[in-house]
């Protein structure tokens, strides 16, 4: 871990004028460039996604600084587990083409992220830290901030993709190409200014079990997307979307023991969404009105379905007051629904969002940034909360190529308890109040010609975090805890460009203090190679996983998990025959064998290949 640490602290990054240019919206709702943002934002271009094709959204996201999604290399049914900055996956806000997204009917009321296709997606930016004075609840340790693809020019366009895999686990013969597949299709087309999009992926999946056991257990997914905008010139414009994910996958049983069994489930999400704006001079006005539908049904020895439906609208108002300072406002209301039937019962939620933010960015000509913001939200149940954020820095430009930027933050953000805790007859408790974090990090980032080295330390304090306790007659409530816990890390990424060579190289200390943490390492490692020629495209990349422990749950005990190191590998020819391309990977090239969560598998050497075929 040394030589690594030793390399990654000697590299930099990527070309320096597309850093420079590189535009981030996230981190404070106000479009700049990555020079002019006060924290170290992770930004995954269209570029970027195209040569991880193969991948899965949780696959690509673990290659970066700060962000471990534990059960990504598991079966594709599998639930995932969102480690961001030590946090969980009630600490993660999703949003997808401006619009927040979650499932009310969950636990955690989180997104699932199983339900996405990485090849309808266009761009991610990713704010690590508190956010919730800008975006609301669950916005504690991240923001995941999700793009999809739309028509961005003037003639029709069609893109066909095939992939083939096997899907092995450890010390198996290659099988077949047949046992994992994806097809995806899109179509754009301008008319009357207006620009059309549509597309359609589809993944298949019947090559492992979920538990270690014998048999395999069916996926199937799709994703269906249609998208409107405006292409006129004016102060008005317009964006329309429809879309629906569908997951069906098989599981096995894991109490009381591991073992196959006939167990599936099929969750289904949709989402309408319509986004005016109006921009004159130094002002704009953009609207989020937006309504989703979740439904998940499960078929086992305690069959259950559950139901949500969310409807929001948010107003944002940009303000440019000079050329240093820009004002933000905003309002948003939701009203949330929720339920859940059984054999013996239907039980059904609702409650209502309304909050209302201000912000303010002000950046002096010799380097010296603040960036304020803050938040009042209601909640029908326990009523209003407040947040904050401030974020100053300072960037010292030594070229027009390169800076040395040192930032600052705290911020705080909350947590509202999710429905089923607040309201379920069983275990729910009405008298919750909402978890609250305090986050403050420190870091800088340089850049020059052909480097960038960002370095961010950060501590998060938690209080009143709801927990499940047991009452002395095995009954249990959830509570708010008395305690304080805390969680820090140190986060270091570095790339490094050398004529036709890229190197990208990251490093994550996390430490859940006095704690004793299940499946979160202290020690994550991220180390990728490119090489570009006139006809190929080559990469390779080494993704280490520190110690960690599970339970299992055959017996409630600790069980240790091994670290592990996985090398995956890949070629691609772009326009191999006029703008037809193909690219092969090799996944788990070593074929090691290692552990995510006690008890299920994992994934071992993999072969893949993809065509695609634009006209």
């Amino acid at each position: 871990m040394k030589y690594f640490l030793a390399l990654l602290l000697c590299a930099g990054a990527v070309n320096a004028q597309e850093l420079l240019d590189e535009v981030v919206v996230s981190d404070t709702r106000i479009p700049k460039t990555r020079k002019n943002s006060g924290k170290a934002v992770v930004k995954i271009t269209a570029k970027d996604i195209a040569k991880n094709q193969g991948l899965n959204l949780a696959q690509l996201l673990n290659q970066y600084a700060g962000i471990y999604i534990s059960g990504a290399q598991m079966h594709p049914g599998q639930n995932l587990s969102y480690f961001i900055r030590g946090g969980n996956n009630r600490q993660v806000l999703v949003r997808i083409d401006g619009v927040l997204v979650s499932d009310p009917s969950q636990i955690e009321s989180e997104f699932d992220l199983r339900l996405l296709s990485l090849n309808q997606i266009e761009s991610i930016e990713v704010v690590k830290g508190a956010a919730s004075s800008l975006y609301g609840s669950g916005a504690a340790t991240a923001v995941i901030d999700i793009t999809t693809k739309k028509s961005t020019s003037q003639k029709t366009s069609l893109a066909l993709a095939q992939e083939w895999g096997t899907q092995n686990t450890h010390n198996q013969k290659l099988g077949s190409l047949s046992n994992a597949q994806r097809q995806f299709v899109q179509l754009q087309h301008s008319m009357a200014k207006i620009g059309f999009s549509a597309a359609m992926s589809r993944v298949t999946s019947d090559g492992m079990s979920s538990v270690v056991g014998t048999e395999s257990d069916a996926v199937e997914k799709e994703n269906f997307q249609l998208n409107a905008q405006s292409q006129y010139d004016g102060p008005w414009a317009w964006a329309a979307f429809y879309q629906r994910d569908i997951v069906d996958a098989e599981y096995d049983a894991t109490f009381p023991t591991y073992s196959d069994a006939l167990h599936s489930f099929v969750s289904k999400q949709q989402r309408f969404g319509f986004v005016p704006s109006f921009t004159k001079g130094v002002s704009s006005v953009q609207a989020h009105l937006s309504w989703s539908d979740a439904k998940r049904f499960f078929t086992s020895d305690y069959p259950v379905d559950y139901t949500s439906n969310v409807f929001t609208t948010e107003i944002t108002w940009r303000y440019l007051a000079s050329e240093t300072l820009t004002f933000l406002s905003g309002g948003l209301l939701q009203d949330i629904r929720s339920s859940s039937e059984n054999a013996n019962n239907l039980t059904a939620f609702q409650h209502d969002n309304v909050a209302l933010f201000v912000g303010a960015h002000w950046q002096h000509p010799k380097g010296y940034a603040l960036q304020l913001s803050g938040r009042n939200s209601v909640h029908s149940a326990f009523g209003a909360h407040q947040t904050f954020t401030i974020n100053p820095y300072y960037i010292f430009s030594f070229s027009e190529e390169g800076y040395l930027k040192f930032f600052s933050s705290l911020a705080t953000s909350f947590i509202a308890p999710s429905q089923y805790k607040l309201f379920d007859q069983n275990y729910g408790n009405i008298n919750l109040q909402p978890e609250e974090n305090r986050t403050f990090e420190l870091g800088f980032e340089y850049v020059s010609r052909k480097s960038r080295i960002t370095l961010v330390g950060f501590q998060r304090k938690e209080n009143n975090v709801v927990d499940f306790v047991f009452n002395p007659d095995f009954t249990g409530q959830y509570r708010n805890s008395t305690s304080e816990y805390r969680v820090r890390g140190l986060e270091v990424e570095g790339d490094f460009s050398i004529k036709n060579l890229n190197i990208q190289a990251n490093y994550t200390f996390t430490e859940k203090v006095k704690q004793d943490p299940l499946r979160l390492p202290k020690h994550v490692a991220n180390l990728g190679f490119d090489y570009n020629t006139a006809k190929a495209q080559w990469g390779w990349h080494l993704r280490h996983v520190g110690s960690r422990e599970d339970t299992n749950f055959e017996n409630g005990k600790r069980v240790y998990l091994a670290a592990f190191t996985l090398v995956d590998a890949r070629v691609s020819f772009p326009n191999l025959i006029g703008t037809a391309s193909t690219r092969i990977s090799v996944t788990n090239l070593f074929d090691v064998q290692y552990t995510e969560f006690y008890g299920f598998t994992t994934l071992g050497r993999n072969l893949n290949i993809g065509l695609e075929y634009r006209f």
